[in-house]
């Protein structure tokens, strides 16, 4: 019964908080900070910041669940989905950040990840450009085998 109430409360809070996370006038990546404590009645704080780069935390102290959970999905669902399995142990969201490598086509890679590609040049080098929700970003990869792409550098776009 507390798992249906703590995930009735996330989705709540996580809908109440949509149009500041989805906001286009916004600086930075928008993150979930949140923490979660049982007890005699479970409770459920969560609020929006915004980081310049990815943040990904999860840890327990004196009973009290703290995390701290990039929200950039498409939508509350999506987002919620998401944060429910981190918080469960049964996965992290796939961060794109530098050194992480990707197969297949590149384009097709980055779409799995949530990225629209608005542009894309190069061979053993690629340069693109691509959006993911309201973010732009300007990415630099290298062939790293056949069909295998390392991301050297990322920016966000402004």
């Amino acid at each position: 019964m507390a798992e249906a109430e703590l995930r009735r409360l996330l989705a709540q809070r996580i809908a109440e908080l949509w149009a500041e996370i989805s906001e286009e006038a916004r600086t930075g990546i928008p993150h979930l900070v949140g923490e979660i404590s049982g007890g005699e009645e479970l409770s459920v704080e969560l609020n929006v910041a915004f980081f310049d780069d990815y943040r990904l935390e999860r840890f327990l102290d004196d009973g009290v669940l703290f995390f701290v959970f990039p929200a950039d999905e498409g939508s509350p669902r999506a987002l919620f989905v998401s944060l429910w399995r981190f918080l469960q142990g049964k996965g992290v969201p796939r961060l794109l950040l530098p050194g992480v490598r990707l197969e297949g086509p590149l384009g097709e890679a980055l779409r799995k990840l949530g990225f629209d590609v608005l542009w894309m040049t190069g061979d053993s080098i690629v340069e693109v450009w691509a959006v993911k929700g309201k973010v732009r970003y300007e990415m630099v990869f290298e062939r790293t085998g056949e069909r295998e792409f390392t991301l050297v550098e990322k920016r966000r776009v402004q």
